[in-house]
């Protein structure tokens, strides 16, 4: 796992919209029109999930999913964190 630094770590919240840092972790809620949509979200990025062998602490109420990527243990935002909240900003734009 490659660490970042936190200038790079900051770099990086630049380009994540609403996403921010939480200790060593990269929080965001997402919000949707309804759970419907919530739950074809986690869905589409449960896949994402699989590929980097890399998944999220998140949750679902009703309309809104809130996501902390990072282990509460590790000493850094790892790259890999960093490359999970890109995907789930794709498939939520998308």
């Amino acid at each position: 796992m490659s660490s970042l630094t936190p200038d790079q770590v900051a770099l990086q919240l630049q380009d994540l919209d609403g996403w921010s840092l939480d200790g060593q972790s990269l929080v965001k809620t997402f919000e949707f029109a309804d759970f419907a949509s919530a739950m074809a979200f986690m869905t589409h990025v449960a896949f994402h999930c699989e590929a980097l062998e890399h998944h999220p602490i998140w949750s679902n109420n009703y309309n809104s999913v809130s996501v902390r990527i990072g282990d509460a243990d590790q000493s850094a935002v790892q790259g890999r964190d960093v490359q999970l909240a890109k995907r789930m900003q794709a498939c939520f734009k998308a």
